[in-house]
Parts: structure tokens; C-alpha cells; sequence
């Protein structure tokens, strides 16, 4: 990274670093992934303000190494409808994890990111906007199928099929090739909605109806499935908000 950099920027995450420091946890769709640190934010009034979720132009400076530090910040999207509600809040927490697990940080994922969070904060619906999100990241991280076929036989679906789980590949699969994890079936219409989900633009999934009794279905059926074919722990569902079952 070159000594001074200045780029779109999104919080991620924003942690104490001793007595008078903070660490900011930030995701660029130009620089990727950057923790940068704010000296004397806990202290001055002059310091750095850039809140979670918000985007912001960032001034940084490199000294080497990853030793990097925020100069100067100018916020463009506060986002600050997110946090006056727990589930959006729990929501935009479980996204920016997933961003900075995620193994690649490029513009797909930013925008992904930025879009999710928009959706949160001009208030569309949080189940809506997960299930968009964990279909969609699933999907760039090459992980997710296309709900038409059974990714281990390559058995196509037939319409009233229940899908089973397979753990070896982590993922939804035909019955005949399923683990036998019964929380992780998938009836027929809910996988007919992932499918159309999956061939659809992110912006596009808000609008499909959908009655709320299988949105709740669909939502609790993904974080399940996220859960358990993700390799390393998601704190955000080990928070306990959102009960899985």
C-alpha cells in the first residue's frame, strides 16, 4: 500500500485498541480489506467519527507493513436508520462478518455489502433482505447451487421433491445423496423461491411475493444452512437474537 491512500470506504467493525485508540475494520471496493487505526478517538473531540455501516471517502496513511492510520474521513451514507432497530442491527452485524470472512474482497462483494445495507436502512423487510444476501454470497463464494440439480448426482428435481443436506459438501442435495440432517430439509415451494432467487438480480428479490409464514421458513431454513456448511464460527448467529429453529 502506498504511504498516503484515499478511497470509498465502508465500517465494518470499530473496536477499542488500549486507552485513548480505536481500530477500524474497513472494507473498499479499490483498497479491500483495511484495519486502520484512529489514534486518540476515545479521548479528543476532534477525533475520526465514522460509524458502523456507514460509507465514507477515508484519508489513510501507511507506515509499513499493516501499520495503517485514518487522516482524515468524509461520511457520504451514515445508514444510521440500521441501528434504531435489533434485527436490522443483528442483520448488517452478520453481513459485515461475512465480508470480512469472505475469501476475496473485490467490487462484487462490495457492492453486495453496500446494497444490503441500503435495504436495511430505507427499511425493506430484514428477512427479505438476508435471505437476498446469504443466497447471493453463497453464490460468489461458489458454494451454493442452482437448486435445480443435486450437486453430488446431478439427479435434476423434479417438482414436488424434498431436498435433503449433504455435510461432505455442504449443501442442498437429493434425497438418495442426503447426510440425514432433518433440520435442513427443504420442501418443494421454499426450494422453488431459492431457485428463482438464484437466477434473479439482488435488487429484483425484494419484490417477489411471498406470503410471511415462508419468508420465516426460508429465512430460518438459510441461516441453518450458512451455520453449518460455513467452515469457521459466525458469532452473529452464536449471539443467540435470532433463534434457528
Amino acid at each position: 500500500m502506498e504511504r498516503d491512500q484515499k478511497g470509498l470506504c465502508t465500517v465494518l467493525n470499530s473496536e477499542r485498541s488500549g486507552e485513548r485508540d480505536r481500530i477500524f475494520t474497513l472494507f473498499s471496493p479499490s483498497l479491500g480489506l483495511i484495519k486502520a487505526r484512529s489514534y486518540g478517538a476515545q479521548k479528543s473531540a476532534k477525533s475520526i467519527k465514522a460509524p458502523l455501516f456507514s460509507d465514507g471517502v477515508f484519508s489513510l496513511y501507511s507506515a509499513g507493513g499493516n501499520r495503517i492510520s485514518i487522516k482524515d474521513v468524509d461520511i457520504v451514507n451514515l445508514r444510521d436508520g440500521i441501528t434504531e432497530d435489533i434485527d436490522k442491527t443483528t442483520a448488517a452485524l452478520l453481513f459485515s462478518e461475512l465480508s470480512i470472512l469472505a475469501k476475496s474482497y473485490d467490487e462484487e462483494l462490495y457492492m453486495l455489502l453496500t446494497r444490503a445495507l441500503d435495504a436495511l436502512d430505507i427499511g425493506i423487510c430484514y428477512k427479505r433482505v438476508v435471505i437476498m444476501f446469504i443466497i447471493k454470497y453463497l453464490s460468489i463464494s461458489g458454494s451454493f447451487g442452482d437448486y435445480e440439480r443435486c450437486p453430488v448426482c446431478q439427479k435434476v428435481y423434479s417438482e414436488s421433491e424434498v431436498l435433503g443436506y449433504n455435510s461432505l459438501i455442504g449443501a442442498s442435495c437429493c434425497q438418495d445423496c442426503s447426510t440425514g440432517e432433518e433440520s435442513l430439509l427443504l420442501p418443494p415451494k421454499a426450494r422453488a423461491f431459492i431457485r428463482e432467487c438464484v437466477k434473479a438480480d439482488s435488487m429484483a428479490i425484494f419484490s417477489f411475493r411471498i406470503s410471511e409464514n415462508q419468508e420465516d421458513r426460508i429465512f430460518r431454513f438459510l441461516l441453518r444452512l450458512l451455520k453449518a456448511s460455513f467452515p469457521l464460527e459466525i458469532k452473529t448467529l452464536s449471539s443467540g437474537i435470532w433463534p434457528l429453529l
